[in-house]
């Protein structure tokens, strides 16, 4: 293998690399190898701040970093959440593009053997077969440009069947009647190519090729995905609580009390008759807000209770913020280590996470026995 191919793991070669060197993903667990920790933190990065690279560079060989790869590709492939596989590519991209840049302008992300694993854009356009419809625009006066702090490399002429493929739906900047569009080809700024920024046609071309086979179709074959589910236990356990903390409920928007997960409706019940301290207040309010109770009809909803209206009024506004998404309701471990969640009549067997288990509720209920409370109360007053 080379340094390279830990750099760049979705590259055709380094595919055949990981062959040459590497064991199943099971055998990999099996011996403890660090390919599997790093791995689970490529996923977990990915999932939590957008990026693939590694926190501590140093710490991996090329070879666990290459190895990572796949590792991480069965462990989003078991997580089974589609938010989670998308997350993930988008990731990967970001990272990638980000070097990309990095190296075709001569820097460095501090990824061990950087000088070795550099690639150029020659190199970058071959893997991805658009060596040519990608090239780079020679300006006529280019000292005069220099002079005026542009080279004559910032700017690029991409075939315009490309750029459509590439670029889809990003905006009115990248309508092709708002571009420079000249003999087939389009005009195009250095950092829409390589996309260091996160949106750009080289991202999008890494995205596609990282997303294509995941999450991956073990169809009738149990004992496999049994097998790596067995293997991979222990980081798969990590990465399902990490995702729980941070399920944004978007799709949910339904308020049917009965469904609730046992343990935030005993908050509820206690809140009639008693006080909640304010981990069991944020708890509650932040599930309300998340399965679409704005703040007045939370007021509502809690008018019978020890809670204050203004205080609700005030977290259910600040909590509904993005669905949730900037304050996610706790998971059931995260209320358990507060004595809220006790495992009430076994929920915590069929999710460990309330939106995730309400969300599942509310899908098996019958639409026609789907009765939400703001219908019923909130249109009686």
């Amino acid at each position: 293998m080379q340094p390279l191919h830990a750099r760049y793991p979705f590259f055709d070669d380094a595919r055949e690399a990981v062959g040459e060197v590497g064991a199943p993903v099971p055998e990999l667990a099996e011996s403890g190898a660090p390919a599997v920790e790093r791995g689970r933190e490529r996923v977990e990065r990915a999932l939590t701040e957008g990026t693939t690279a590694p926190a501590e560079p140093s710490r991996w060989s090329d070879e666990a970093e290459l190895l990572s790869y796949p590792v991480s590709r069965v462990l989003v492939s078991l997580l089974a959440e589609e938010r989670a596989v998308e997350k993930y590519a988008t990731a990967e991209a970001a990272t990638a593009a980000a070097r990309f840049a990095d190296d075709v302008t001569g820097g460095d992300d501090g990824l061990r053997s950087t000088t070795d694993a550099s690639v150029s854009l020659p190199q970058i356009l071959r893997e991805f077969d658009l060596e040519d419809a990608v090239r780079e625009e020679r300006l006529a006066g280019a000292d005069r440009n220099r002079s005026a702090g542009a080279t004559d490399r910032d700017w690029y002429r991409v075939g315009v069947e490309q750029f459509l493929l590439l670029s889809g739906d990003w905006g009115e900047a990248w309508r092709l009647v708002n571009r420079e569009l000249a003999d087939g080809e389009v005009r195009t700024q250095r950092g829409e190519l390589y996309g260091s920024d996160g949106q750009g046609l080289l991202v999008e071309a890494v995205r596609r090729r990282v997303l294509a086979g995941l999450p991956f179709d073990f169809g009738d074959d149990d004992e496999r995905q049994d097998a790596l589910e067995d293997a991979l236990a222990e980081p798969l356990s990590s990465l399902r609580d990490l995702l729980g903390e941070r399920v944004v409920a978007g799709d949910i928007d339904a308020v049917l009390p009965d469904l609730f997960p046992e343990c935030i409706d005993a908050l509820r019940e206690r809140a009639e008759s008693e006080e909640l301290d304010e981990t069991e207040s944020f708890a509650l309010l932040s599930f309300l807000a998340a399965i679409g109770l704005d703040a007045e009809e939370a007021v509502a909803f809690c008018a019978e209770t020890t809670l204050d209206p203004r205080q609700v009024r005030y977290a259910v506004e600040r909590l509904g913020e993005k669905r949730g998404a900037q304050y996610p309701t706790p998971s059931c471990e995260t209320l358990s280590a507060y004595g809220i969640c006790t495992n009430q009549n076994g929920h915590r067997e069929r999710s460990n996470h309330p939106l995730v288990l309400y969300r599942e509720r509310v899908r098996e209920t019958d639409p026609d026995d789907r009765v939400d409370w703001r219908e019923r109360e909130l249109a009686q007053s």
